[in-house]
């Protein structure tokens, strides 16, 4: 099998899996899920030949091209499209400063670009092996502002630890606005990799990668409307910032600078952007369904920067906070997110070091007795007592068989108060432990704030 057919198969049973036509590894009951028919578009043969008539009275180009064969006749692409998820692209502002990349590309480059929207794309030029000749390109192709190529093409060489020598074929488009001026760039690259089994690597890791994004934005579309219909998850976001009852943690100041870290659909920052509305909030999230979701629930206070309260939205990887400055934020908040960290004591460093002296983390998650059944069974109890379960049931279920699959990560059930506070203390050097509890969510989550 291809490795595009593996790709295709597999997110093919994922999806049918979230939606239902595969059997669950939960424990509740199945929601009924009608078969999807594929959906195949016929035009009238009478109306095929009446446009037909109507188009061949006018002179449109390559009406009149030579027959064409799709056996002999198929051109070898160079270019790949965009939408081959494969295919790693970023894209460039007409000042050449980085707006965006894909999956792809993050893979094979080792993230090097996280941090760096915004920024010119020659501070992530500087990681490639080639970075002299690649700065000698770029002064000679696009120093003449009105004679720029439509497109530019050059070798990047990279050495990635774990798939050692790359090099990739760039090939640069330029974006018109409409009135046919460059306002960008689209790079789309085509990879060689020295080691040959290392390209097979790549491409399944690749697989793998999509197949954990797909999954949580399948996640963000059933669990809001889930949670948020239940007492333990609101509750559980009181407590974070201090809001519940019994809060045992100081109440976050109306005019405090926060970080939102894998801030999700946006549930948390929502809050703290209702509830005060001094307040600067900094929301960084890699999912680009949470994030859009995020935005969605947030845009009254969305900012383009920090000069007025409200809410800046970042797609940005939370294993590193590059591109934030030191000593920034009054508040941290990660709600459900420290399990799903490949390198823990690396981001809580970064947290340490965007936090201000006598600054504030707070933590919630999964710990080593952690019961996801027990915890659905609340949450079940929670909607079925306000009348919501029945309406709700197909995003129930599909929260239930993530979870499944969230248990089986390495790290959800790695953590407990004693090893949490060995990392903040430690190994990211935090002064103190100002609250901790194994009780929070239902009494299935841990929450822990340390000070700075």
């Amino acid at each position: 099998m291809s490795i595009n057919a593996l790709l295709s198969e597999r997110l093919m049973r994922l999806a049918r899996s979230l939606d239902g036509r595969e059997e669950s590894y939960g424990s509740a009951a199945r929601y009924d899920a009608a078969p999807q028919q594929p959906f195949k578009r016929v035009m009238d043969p009478a109306e095929v030949k009446r446009r037909r008539a109507f188009a061949s009275r006018r002179r449109l180009p390559g009406m009149d091209a030579p027959a064409f064969s799709v056996i002999t006749d198929v051109p070898d692409l160079k270019v790949l499209p965009l939408a081959d998820p494969m295919v790693p692209m970023y894209m460039l502002d007409k000042n050449y400063r980085v707006l965006d990349w894909n999956e792809a590309f993050n893979l094979v480059f080792d993230r090097t670009m996280e941090g760096r929207r915004g920024q010119s794309v020659l501070e992530w030029v500087y990681f490639l092996e080639n970075y002299e000749e690649v700065i000698a390109h770029g002064e000679k192709a696009f120093s003449a502002i009105n004679e720029l190529p439509p497109i530019d093409i050059e070798e990047l060489k990279y050495r990635s630890p774990r798939y050692d020598a790359i090099t990739a074929t760039k090939r640069a488009y330029q974006i018109p606005d409409d009135n046919a001026t460059c306002s960008g760039w689209l790079a789309i690259l085509d990879l060689k990799f020295e080691v040959e089994e290392k390209s097979r690597q790549f491409q399944v890791d690749l697989i793998n990668v999509l197949q954990t994004s797909l999954m949580w934005s399948a996640y963000a579309t059933s669990y809001d409307i889930v949670l948020n219909s239940t007492d333990v998850y609101p509750r559980l976001v009181a407590q974070m910032l201090g809001e519940s009852e019994d809060a045992q943690l100081d109440s976050i100041p109306s005019d405090a600078r926060v970080l939102d870290l894998g801030a999700g659909t946006g549930n948390l920052t929502q809050r703290l952007a209702n509830s005060r509305r001094q307040a600067v909030i900094f929301a960084v999230e890699n999912n680009r369904t949470m994030l859009n979701l995020l935005r969605y629930k947030c845009k009254p206070f969305l900012r383009q920067d920090d000069k007025e309260p409200g809410v800046i939205a970042l797609k940005q990887d939370i294993g590193s906070l590059y591109g934030i400055p030191d000593e920034y934020f009054d508040y941290v908040i990660m709600n459900n997110v420290f399990y799903t960290l490949d390198e823990p004591v690396n981001c809580m460093r970064e947290v340490n070091r965007v936090l201000k002296c006598g600054g504030e983390v707070r933590i919630s998650g999964p710990q080593k007795t952690t019961n996801l059944e027990r915890l659905m069974v609340a949450i079940e109890r929670d909607l079925k007592r306000k009348g919501l379960f029945e309406t709700n049931r197909k995003h129930f279920q599909r929260v239930v068989d993530i979870n499944h699959r969230l248990e089986m990560m390495e790290n959800f059930r790695r953590w407990d108060l004693r090893s949490m506070r060995e990392c903040l203390l430690e190994d990211a050097e935090f002064s103190e432990i100002t609250y901790a509890t194994a009780d929070a969510y239902a009494g299935d989550a841990m929450l822990v704030s340390a000070r700075r």
